[in-house]
């Protein structure tokens, strides 16, 4: 017996100095300080930047009013008018073409025609403001104010901070006499928050059929995090590397109608059905949940910036794996790292109160992980139902989740390069993107495609997208232009001006 308890204490001392000996593998992050200095005047880019957002370039769904659809349309003419004689070096120098009737394609060409273009990308749209919530804006949210060190308004953060920044750096590099080796192109959509059908998705197929292959795509999805990211103690630089898919399913519940006085029991009803059957979703969510190979490289990438404690258990994922899925499950942002996420979002059935309804529909949205297709949440939800007077039918419009971007690769390296010389206090990490973008109608074009925007978010500011008060730091807005100036100017071995 003494021999085995002093096996057991032996084993026991190994595994905690392996545990020990990995953390320690795992230094501290050590920021280090600016090693350069800003081309852009910060003031300069923010009074352009509140210019385009004065411009009230809204998507609106199918059906919206006619009047909103045409002053929209102009909107969007007039920030085009306004690109054109802003920019007078971009104007002279790029090739732009009307895609879609409103979305913009800019070609700069390189030197060398034998090298794959590059495409960053960001759209003009925006989302309208909630009607209603007018007056809990600190600035009117189209007015494009400047105060305490922000700028103002919708479409700051998303997303014409990144359209300024390419301009600008495009601006500046011209204005130096720069002339880069790979063929730069730019892509405005003028329609991502509806989906992108009339513009990335046109762009993308325009260059398809010119046989345009790319380097890489680098759009909206990932930016820098300080403070926003609980127990994570250093500016973190999210690349996103994948992003989830997107599927809505109406579910159509039906049971007999009739007079409200003499009713079935309430789980017979059409309206009870539908309830139990949302129920069901959500006390046993019929998807794996997990760390997969993205999960698993962001937990690992950001513990240099935790916690010696944290540290260890990321430094030993084979150890500590459950308990890490456990803490990021406990909140909504970290579960949806880990599985398809369920969101029942629109409910309707019955039209009196004394009248039972034969039907009753709800639509509930999905945000595919990477482990998931649209085919198989459909398949999942049905089986999870087990109802067969409930039809589970998926609304037109959904995409499976993206294929997973090489993050050893050089393209990569090069966005992680161009990061690193404009902000080298930040610890950079390749992530999951769980909202949609653009970028997704370009993989028929290259299998490198990356997101990431640099601007900063602190604690409090991710509900500013789509939300109310949105603003972007007028620093950040130089940062965003600065990692574009280094990153179109500084491809293939050459040097910025």
């Amino acid at each position: 017996m003494r021999r085995v308890l002093l096996s057991l204490a032996a084993a026991i001392v190994l595994l905690i100095a392996v545990v020990i000996a990995r953390t320690l593998m795992v230094p501290a992050h050590v920021p280090q300080p600016p090693n350069r200095t800003s081309v852009f005047d910060a003031n300069a880019i923010a009074a352009r930047l509140a210019e385009a957002v004065k411009f009230k370039t809204i998507s609106w769904q199918e059906g919206a009013p006619a009047a909103d659809v045409a002053a929209s349309n102009a909107a969007f003419m007039a920030f085009r008018d306004w690109i054109e004689t802003t920019y007078p070096n971009v104007t002279k120098t790029l090739g732009r073409e009307v895609v879609g009737d409103y979305s913009l394609l800019y070609t700069w060409k390189g030197t060398d025609a034998g090298l794959k273009p590059i495409l960053l990308m960001s759209h003009m749209d925006v989302v309208p403001v909630v009607p209603g919530t007018e007056r809990e804006w600190t600035h009117e949210p189209f007015a494009g104010d400047i105060d305490g060190g922000f700028v103002w308004g919708r479409g700051t953060l998303d997303n014409k901070q990144g359209i300024i920044g390419m301009l600008e750096a495009a601006e500046a590099l011209i204005a130096k006499g720069f002339q880069q080796k790979r063929t730069i192109i730019l892509a405005f959509g003028h329609d991502e928050e509806i989906g992108g059908r009339n513009g990335n998705a046109n762009i993308a197929a325009l260059l398809g059929r010119r046989n345009v292959e790319l380097e890489f795509v680098d759009d909206e999805g990932g930016m820098i995090s300080n403070g926003a990211l609980p127990g994570v103690d250093a500016p973190i630089a999210l690349i996103g590397i994948a992003e989830k898919g997107f599927v809505t399913l109406e579910l159509t519940a039906k049971s007999d109608g009739g007079h409200s006085s003499a009713p079935p029991a309430v789980a017979e009803t059409a309206i009870g059905r539908l309830a139990r059957a949302i129920e069901k979703l959500g006390k046993s969510p019929p998807f794996d949940s997990g760390l997969d190979q993205t999960t698993r490289a962001t937990v690992t990438g950001m513990a240099p910036a935790t916690p010696f404690t944290r540290r260890l258990a990321a430094a030993n994922l084979w150890l500590f794996e459950p308990m890490i899925e456990s803490a990021m499950a406990a909140t909504p942002a970290g579960a949806a790292q880990l599985h398809t996420t369920i969101a029942p979002t629109i409910v309707a059935g019955g039209v009196k109160d004394n009248v039972l309804p034969p039907e009753a529909k709800a639509r509930i949205n999905f945000r595919i992980h990477p482990r998931d297709t649209v085919e198989s949440v459909a398949a999942k939800v049905k089986r999870a139902i087990a109802d067969d007077k409930i039809e589970v039918k998926p609304v037109p419009g959904g995409r499976d989740p993206s294929p997973v971007s090489d993050m050893a690769g050089p393209q990569y390296a090069h966005i992680e390069r161009s990061l690193r010389a404009v902000r080298p206090d930040v610890l950079i990490v390749p992530s999951l993107v769980i909202a949609g973008t653009d970028s997704r109608h370009y993989f028929g074009l290259t299998k490198n495609v990356f997101r990431i925007i640099p601007s900063e978010l602190k604690k409090g500011d991710l509900p500013r997208i789509h939300g109310t008060n949105e603003r972007i730091a007028i620093t950040s807005m130089q940062t965003v232009a600065d990692f574009y100036y280094t990153l179109m100017s500084t491809m293939d071995g050459q040097a910025a001006p």
